[in-house]
């Protein structure tokens, strides 16, 4: 069966604001874009890119999502705390360290301290490696199989379909060899919800962020000595598609 990525890209005054991708059948296509549109449109934009792409290759497919774990805090700093625990453990990186990047996430980690388009890529000695700062690394055509059967299961747990989004993303991630840990939160100021993943579990922890703040993005944590070239060609080019969610 022939698959295609469709991706939408909303942006304002030539500054990306949001996007949305799924991975499907042709004659679902039409079906997608509207969906995507809807997510889009409940922001304030100016233009919104439609691209569609026949998949070149077979998606990898995955048994299951990484192991959820819902986390709750008193506030944003207390997670914070957890989750730079959590990370020094992985990477054995200094806390001290491991703060300075969480806090150009939170702050603006592109040159001009505005949101990168994507995720920083810091090696185990904290340098960062991404080719470009301000566009970094994009994890692109993962989805699921069944996508309204993951959304149904997820619901029921109370669960919402950004989770089901960023839990995709992350279980890609963390399939490749080099990459063992991440750190997100959104850019949405009014979305304090945000995650650490790891080969283990992606821990999903309320409030990451504080309220108000329009900062967001990511940061994967990679072995040293990591191929960049081949961290590239599998987070932006390599179709995923998983088949279940582990709740």
């Amino acid at each position: 069966m022939k698959l295609f990525s469709v991706k939408l890209r909303a942006s304002k005054d030539g500054k990306h604001i949001s996007g949305a991708e799924r991975i499907t059948p042709y004659e679902k296509i039409n079906t997608v874009i509207n969906q995507l549109y809807h997510r889009l449109s409940r922001k304030e934009f100016d233009s919104i890119n439609i691209k569609i792409d026949i998949l070149k290759e077979q998606p990898l497919l995955v048994e299951k999502t990484l192991p959820v774990v819902n986390m709750n805090f008193k506030n944003h700093r207390e997670a914070n705390k957890w989750a730079i625990q959590i990370i020094q453990k992985q990477t054995g990186l200094s806390e001290e360290k491991i703060k300075q990047l969480i806090d150009l996430i939170h702050f603006g980690a592109s040159p001009d301290r505005e949101n990168m388009r994507g995720a920083m890529i810091v090696d185990l000695r904290g340098n960062r490696l991404e080719k470009n700062r301000s566009r970094g690394v994009r994890t692109t055509d993962v989805d699921y199989l069944d996508r309204e059967k993951i959304i149904r299961k997820l619901k029921e747990k109370c669960f919402t379909e950004r989770t089901a989004d960023a839990l995709a993303l992350t279980t890609k991630n963390m399939l490749h060899s080099d990459i063992i840990a991440e750190y997100c939160i959104s850019d949405e100021p009014d979305y304090l919800t945000g995650y650490v993943s790891t080969k283990e579990a992606y821990y999903r922890l309320t409030p990451l962020k504080e309220k108000g703040n329009e900062k967001g993005g990511r940061i994967y944590f990679v072995k040293n000595g990591a191929d960049i070239d081949k961290i590239y060609r599998f987070l932006e080019e390599k179709p995923v598609l998983i088949k279940d969610v582990d709740i």
